[in-house]
């Protein structure tokens, strides 16, 4: 597996971690270990997006993306452009 699948997929576990975390929360609203865990899980996550980001462009497609005077999100390979690496 690739540097960054192996990175695509520690952002996904991090992604479902916050989710299973939030729904825990709706019903244990007051559990501060809980609370705290899902903070520290969207601050992972961020720092695994921002390195993603880094390495190999945006990680998805948002409304920040336009920058300057072209639209830079085709630039970077698209899926047909990458070799299967397992």
């Amino acid at each position: 597996m690739s540097d960054k699948n192996k990175l695509m997929r520690m952002i996904h576990a991090y992604d479902f971690t916050i989710l299973e975390l939030g729904l825990f929360l709706d019903t244990h609203a007051d559990d501060a270990r809980a609370l705290k865990s899902r903070q520290q899980a969207q601050l992972k996550r961020a720092e695994l997006v921002r390195e993603y980001e880094e390495k190999y462009g945006p990680y998805i497609l948002t409304s920040d993306d336009v920058m300057g005077d072209r639209w830079s999100w085709i630039d970077n390979p698209w899926p047909w452009d990458y070799r299967r690496e397992d």
